[in-house]
């Protein structure tokens, strides 16, 4: 069963450059659309880039990226460590 309201989370864009990503990247496109389905928070900054917290998890999604893979993650010693982490983002002008 899908969550309609996790549904907007998944705008084209996010859609697409999951879809692009090259056959090595492949699997961590599956991991990265596992995380951003069961996420626990989610938010987009003024700048556009996106974020997602699941567990341990935070993944980005970098709107200005000339690079290939868009998608950046980083895995925390505990979901404790991780929320920290995207709470921060959400205050720092930089992300």
């Amino acid at each position: 069963m899908i969550n309609k309201d996790k549904l907007n989370m998944l705008d084209n864009s996010t859609e697409n450059a999951l879809k692009k990503l090259i056959k090595p990247l492949r699997n961590n496109a599956k991991f990265y659309r596992s995380v951003m389905d069961n996420c626990s928070e989610y938010m987009v900054k003024h700048n556009g880039n996106k974020f997602w917290l699941f567990n341990n998890w935070v993944i980005a999604e970098w709107k200005n990226c000339q690079h290939s893979n868009p998608f950046e993650s980083w895995k925390h010693p505990s979901a404790d460590s991780a929320k920290e982490h995207f709470k921060s983002i959400s205050f720092d002008d930089n992300y």
